[in-house]
Parts: structure tokens; sequence; C-alpha cells
């Protein structure tokens, strides 16, 4: 398995999630394909982290990340300062 985490700065929190609440609910939301799951961090920065079953299905995602960048006003989505790439060596549940 393989995480994307991409790091943002700034942004409307409360606005983000109310739009994400949103497209859920309306059917509009369009991840990437390939996305297995993802979770939203919040401290000083933001942390977008998206999961895969492999590096090529990450790959072949990113046109998609870069076109939901586009979808989203950076006054609400922040500032992405970084992208990094990880491969999950351990992954439990709690």
């Amino acid at each position: 398995m393989f995480a994307r985490v991409a790091t943002f700065e700034g942004g409307d929190v409360q606005r983000l999630q109310q739009m994400n609440e949103e497209r859920m609910s309306s059917g509009e939301m369009n991840p990437p394909a390939g996305m297995k799951r993802a979770m939203l961090l919040q401290g000083d920065r933001r942390l977008f982290v998206a999961f895969f079953d492999s590096r090529e299905e990450l790959d072949a995602a990113e046109q998609r990340f870069e076109s939901m960048g586009d979808e989203i006003p950076e006054e609400v989505r922040g500032r992405r300062v970084g992208v990094d790439v990880y491969e999950v060596v351990f992954d439990e549940s709690m």
C-alpha cells in the first residue's frame, strides 16, 4: 500500500468540510480512481493523506489530484506546500 501526503497551509477548514459534505450528499464527489481511503489531519498545517494499493495507481491519480485543486478555491483549500509519497509498512486499526 502507498500513501500520498499533500500538505496545505491556510485555507478555511469549516468551508472545506462544508464543501466536502455537500459533494458527498449530492453525489458530485469524484475521487481519483484507485484511491482506497483518505484522511484529513488538522494541526498547524493540514495533511491530506490518500491511500492506494500500488504506486502505479497513485501515480495515475496525480492528474485527478491536480484537477481537484482547480475545483476548490485556494482561499478554501489553502496553499499546497508539499506532496510526498510513502510506502505503508504498517497499518493497524485499533
